[in-house]
C-alpha cells in the first residue's frame, strides 16, 4: 500500500559551487561516503550530484516529515546491479519510516541539460492476504 509520494525538480546549476569541492559542508551533510564514490565514478558528476539531490528531497516528501526530522544523508540513494536507484534509510529517517510502518521506497531521478527531477514512493508492508480467502468471501457474497 502506498504510504506517500514526492517529486521534486532541481536547476543542476543552483549546487554546481558547493558539490565542486568533496569536502564542502554541503556535501558532507547531504552525500553518504558510498554515494560519493559512485557520484564521483560518472563521466559528468555534477549531474549525478543533482538528481540525488533531487530523489532525496523527493523521499524526504514521501515520508511526510517535518523540516528537521533528519538529516540528508540520512537517505542514501545507490543503485542496484541494474543500475536501477535503490534508497536505504539510516539513523532517524530509518526509525521514523519504521515507525511508520514503511518498508519500501521507489525512487525515480532524471536529468536534462538545465534540470534534474526525482519522483519517489514510500510503500507499507502488509501481511500477504491468501488468495483462496478472498475467494471465498466474493462466492459467499455472490450468494
Amino acid at each position: 500500500m502506498t504510504y506517500g509520494i514526492g517529486t521534486d525538480i532541481l536547476k543542476i546549476s543552483s549546487i554546481a559551487k558547493s558539490v565542486a569541492d568533496l569536502n564542502d559542508p554541503f556535501v558532507r551533510k547531504t552525500y553518504t561516503s558510498g554515494e560519493v564514490a559512485l557520484i564521483t565514478s560518472r563521466p559528468v558528476p555534477l549531474n549525478s550530484f543533482a538528481t540525488r539531490f533531487a530523489g532525496k528531497e523527493a523521499v524526504f516528501k514521501s515520508l511526510n516529515l517535518h523540516g528537521n526530522d533528519i538529516r540528508l544523508n540520512e537517505i542514501e540513494i545507490l543503485e542496484n546491479e541494474n543500475g536501477q536507484p535503490t534508497v536505504t534509510l539510516h539513523g532517524n529517517a530509518l526509525r521514523l519510516a519504521e515507525q511508520k510502518g514503511i518498508s519500501r521506497i521507489l525512487v525515480s531521478l532524471s536529468y536534462d541539460t538545465d534540470y534534474a527531477v526525482a519522483y519517489a514512493s514510500a510503500h507499507k508492508n502488509f501481511p500477504p492476504v491468501r488468495l483462496q480467502s478472498i475467494i471465498s468471501v466474493l462466492c459467499n457474497s455472490l450468494q
